[in-house]
Formats: C-alpha cells, sequence, structure tokens
C-alpha cells in the first residue's frame, strides 16, 4: 500500500489536485463502535432516511478527481446549483442494490461490482506517483477497514479501536483534566446511587435554581444527553434514563456536570497527520438548542486573547491524541462560561462531524462573507422539491447565486424528502446564510424563517 503522505486540510484549502480522495459519509458510526440493542430498536425509520441523505453535504468538499460514494444520485438541480457556484463535481457511485435505511458501508461491502471499480481507483494510484488515492470516511469503524483492506486503498483516520476510544464522554472529560484544562463542576457516575449523589452535591454548592446535564458516554446530536432543573424530577429522569440508555456500570457509567449559561458555543476541527503534526482549523461559535446543534457562524471573532488561547488548548489535544494513537479528523465542541472562563473540551468527536463539511467553503466562495448555517426540521402536506424551495428564495430575493453572491445556499437536497408518512413529509433543510455583516445575516436569517415556517401549510 502507498504511505499515507497527504495532508487532508492541504488537499482541500490548497492543494486541491492533489491526489484522489474517496468520500464515504457513513453516518451512525456510534451504533458500530457501541452497539446498543435499545437503540437499535428505537430508530424513528422515517427520521433515519431523511438523516441518512445528509451524505450529500459531502459534496462541498469534494474535488473534480475524487470519487463519492452516495446511496443514490442526487437531484440535478442541486448538482447543477453547486457547478454554478464554482463546486468540483466528484465521480459519484452508487451501490447496488441501494435502500434508504441499510447502512452505506454495508451496502458497499456487498456490492463487489463497486469494490472492483474501487481497486482501479487505487491500483492507478499505486502506481502513479501524483494519483494516489485515499478512503476519506465520516468515521472509522471496522467496516470501512474492511473497504480499505478490499479495496487497496490508504485509509485516512485512525483505528477502529481508538476512534471508538475518543468518541467516549467520559474519555472527553478524563483527558481534559489530564491535560489540566477547566472542566464542568462535575464527576463520573458508574451506577443510580452515584447519580443521585453528584445531583445532590451540586444542587447544594448551586445559589440558585439547580441545573445539571447528565451525560450518557455515547451518542451524536443530543442523544443519550439529559437535562435537570429540579431535583425533585430525578427519579422520573432516572426511570426514562434507565429506559431508554440503561444506568449500570456495564454501559460505560454516566457523567453528571453542572449546567452553564455560556457566552458562546465553540467548535473547531483538528488535522492530525501520521508524523504527529498537528493543524487547527475552522474555529466556529455554535448555535445549539439545548443539546443539539442547530449551526454555527464563521468567522468566530473572539478576539486574539481567546483564540490563541483556544489554539494553544488545541495543539495540546491534538499532540495527546497523537500519543494515544489517534490520526486523522476531529471536532471537538468547548465552551466560554458566564464569568468568561474558556472550557476547551466537552466533547472531542473522533471522526467528522456536520460542522466538517463546511470548513473550506472559502476555497469556492472566497473569504469575504459572513457565514451563518442554519438547520430546519419541517414537515409539509406535499413534496419539496430542491427547485421549489429556490424558487421560493428567489421570490423572495433570498437565493444566493454566482450573480448575487449573498443570501440563501440550500446544501443539501437528499434531506427534502419525496417520500409521504403518516405525519406528511419529513425534511431536514440546511442552509448557509452569506452577507457582507452580520446586521444582514441576521436580517436574512429572519426572513429565511419566515419562508420555511410558510412551508408547513404547504
Amino acid at each position: 500500500m502507498t504511505t499515507k503522505t497527504i495532508n487532508l486540510v492541504e488537499a482541500l484549502a490548497h492543494e486541491r489536485d492533489h491526489g484522489v480522495l474517496i468520500w464515504l459519509f457513513n453516518i451512525g458510526a456510534e451504533q458500530v463502535w457501541h452497539p446498543s440493542p435499545r437503540k437499535g430498536g428505537m430508530v424513528d425509520r422515517d427520521e433515519q432516511q431523511v438523516v441518512n441523505r445528509m451524505e450529500e453535504m459531502n459534496l462541498l468538499l469534494c474535488r473534480s478527481q475524487d470519487v463519492i460514494v452516495l446511496r443514490e444520485q442526487p437531484d440535478q438541480a442541486f448538482l447543477g446549483m453547486l457547478q454554478r457556484l464554482g463546486f468540483n463535481l466528484p465521480r459519484i457511485e452508487v451501490p447496488e442494490p441501494s435502500d434508504p435505511l441499510t447502512p452505506i458501508s454495508e451496502l458497499v461491502l456487498a456490492d463487489e461490482a463497486l469494490l472492483a471499480r474501487l481497486r482501479v481507483v487505487a491500483e492507478a494510484g499505486h502506481s502513479s506517483s501524483r494519483a494516489k488515492a485515499w478512503l476519506v470516511p465520516y468515521a472509522v469503524t471496522p467496516q470501512e477497514e474492511a473497504i480499505a483492506e478490499r479495496c487497496g486503498l490508504e485509509l485516512i483516520g485512525a483505528p477502529s479501536s481508538v476512534s471508538a476510544r475518543v468518541n467516549d464522554k467520559i474519555f472527553s472529560r478524563l483527558t481534559a483534566q489530564k491535560l489540566g484544562f477547566a472542566v464542568s463542576e462535575g464527576a463520573i457516575c458508574a451506577d443510580e446511587a452515584a447519580i443521585r449523589r453528584e445531583c445532590g452535591r451540586l444542587a447544594d454548592l448551586s445559589d440558585g435554581p439547580v441545573k445539571l446535564i447528565i451525560k450518557q458516554p455515547h451518542g451524536a446530536s443530543g442523544q443519550g444527553m439529559y437535562m435537570l432543573d429540579e431535583l425533585s424530577k430525578l427519579d422520573t429522569l432516572l426511570s426514562v434514563m434507565k429506559r431508554f440508555g440503561g444506568s449500570s456500570p456495564s454501559s460505560g457509567g454516566w457523567l453528571v456536570e453542572r449546567w452553564h449559561n455560556k457566552q458562546m458555543d465553540l467548535n473547531y476541527q483538528l488535522c492530525i497527520d501520521e508524523g504527529g503534526g498537528v493543524t487547527m482549523f475552522s474555529l466556529k461559535r455554535q448555535n445549539v438548542d439545548g443539546t443539539v446543534y442547530t449551526g454555527s457562524r464563521v468567522p468566530a471573532e473572539l478576539g486574539d486573547a481567546l483564540e490563541e488561547e483556544v489554539r494553544r488548548c488545541a495543539y495540546q489535544l491534538g499532540t495527546y491524541l497523537y500519543s494515544i494513537g489517534y490520526t486523522g479528523m476531529a471536532s471537538i465542541d468547548g465552551f466560554v462560561d458566564e464569568g468568561g472562563l474558556l472550557v476547551p473540551v466537552i466533547e472531542i468527536n473522533g471522526r467528522f462531524t456536520l460542522s466538517t463539511y463546511i470548513s473550506f467553503l472559502s476555497s469556492v466562495l472566497g473569504e469575504q462573507h459572513k457565514t451563518l448555517s442554519r438547520y430546519y426540521r419541517n414537515i409539509t402536506t406535499t413534496p419539496l422539491t430542491y427547485s421549489r424551495l429556490c424558487g421560493l428564495l428567489a421570490e423572495e430575493g433570498l437565493l444566493y447565486t454566482p450573480e448575487r453572491p449573498e443570501g440563501v445556499f440550500v446544501y443539501t437536497a437528499g434531506t427534502l424528502s419525496g417520500t409521504p408518512v403518516k405525519r406528511g413529509y419529513v425534511n431536514r433543510i440546511f442552509t448557509l446564510i452569506m452577507a457582507d455583516s452580520w446586521q444582514e445575516a441576521e436580517a436574512y436569517a429572519h426572513r429565511l424563517e419566515d419562508v420555511i415556517a410558510g412551508l408547513a401549510s404547504s
């Protein structure tokens, strides 16, 4: 096999003609790393079909020589918009047979013809010093390792065992403490009795109303996280936790932490190369509704001193992760608390996150914009197509185009559902709002919300 010599950040930001990247958006890796029969039995099939189509945001990172594996061909209007805006379209591969619910890596492994085509890409890379090929998944599990092995591809990312270890909220807290970072007041609790004791202790320390968060070590998108705003509700909450997530030591324990009224939520991305080099990029302010990510603000504009402190912590963290065998992309969440204290690590995602996929927009759209990302979950009574949504935005003077480079860019189409369910058509609308000032960006956001609200009756 080839040597992993590619710097992924440089390949996406500057050296866009370097090598061939084979992209795979295997969202749902947590269930592979940490299987949970309870979680597996509670999947909302209607929502999962839409979540799986978030794979299209991977197109924002592709170069023309790349290959992307998607579970179906994207809407032609969406591909046309990407081309108009200057994005490069890669070669698109679709497994056969495909379906909306089977994990994408399982589909790839079952398609011998597709595996053969990917082997051809790998073999071309082995015979050329200029066109080496790498598999770049959303996350590394044994399934992606099997794809790389069967196709002769190099895999960007840490071994699956290391990735699984890093994707653990208890690991995140212990690592932050090991590195001397500030952490939320709280504790790791092995069982229900320990949870009760820690909740009581934190309540006693509070000067005002109690507000705590209890976290399961594994889960994404706010899953396995429970807010407690009154100690009297703890019995009910523990009952819910037992039903949906377990609360025994065998589940890895739980975290109980004080909830902060934060000045800002932060996210930053790390790329750790094979030689131990650490690159921090794409520092963003996050928009968070409770525990669920709803968008970002770029540039973060933290001020020089705070940004330098984040960078120092990021480098220290990346160096430590490399020391335990972790390489590739990592996405880190932190915050600044009500008193101005930086808590640089509350969660380490040893994988891509949704925020990663919008981290290289300036390579195509330029750096002159203030950018807000906004995510909406919406149910309509009739199908919502990409063309129809863009048409509505254009009618309101909101649509971002090459001729009018400000406004709203909808950056997935597959998450707009054409399949009816009992509730209607379930849509997830991912948007980027770009303007020359934050005031203009917020004005666009308010007008966009009016358009989104009007879709509910359509």
